[in-house]
């Protein structure tokens, strides 16, 4: 099973790709301690481990508490816990053979207090802005592999 990233070209006719530019914050920069460092290596690896996890599976979008459909959304959602928060990962399973991670979310573990209705909304605005990213991959397929 591939596991690839959904891209779409940009203005310069290049291509980009949400779910790399997630990543992009775990890159680990000269400037950082060593319990930065490592900070960002184990939540790379956890990351890793879980998108293992999903290819291990087939990208089966029902692997409770892991995996599931959103709702009635067209996307799975892969959660990842993280120290301080919760990974949302979108991704699209094609043909039981290509799971295509379409972008990536970082969801607050706890719910503050008067703030679930505002954290609901940019999950639902993250919800959307997959969907648009899978029906624009489905038009133009522009994708880039993601090695595990």
């Amino acid at each position: 099973m591939d596991i690839v990233c959904y891209a779409f070209e940009n203005k310069n006719k290049e291509l980009e790709a949400p779910f790399l530019e997630y990543l992009e914050k775990y890159a680990l920069e000269p400037k950082d301690s060593e319990k930065k460092t490592d900070q960002k290596v184990k939540r790379l690896m956890n990351i890793k481990a879980h998108l293992q996890h999903l290819v291990d599976n087939k990208g089966k979008y029902d692997l409770p508490p892991l995996a599931q459909k959103y709702r009635d959304r067209n996307v799975g959602i892969l959660k990842i816990k993280e120290a301080d928060g919760l990974v949302r990962i979108a991704f699209y399973t094609k043909q039981a053979n290509t799971i295509v991670l379409l972008d990536a979310f970082d969801k607050p573990k706890l719910y503050e207090k008067n703030k679930k209705l505002k954290v609901d909304k940019r999950i639902e605005k993250f919800l959307d802005q997959a969907e648009a990213f899978l029906s624009d991959y489905l038009e133009n397929n522009h994708t880039i592999p993601l090695k595990l």
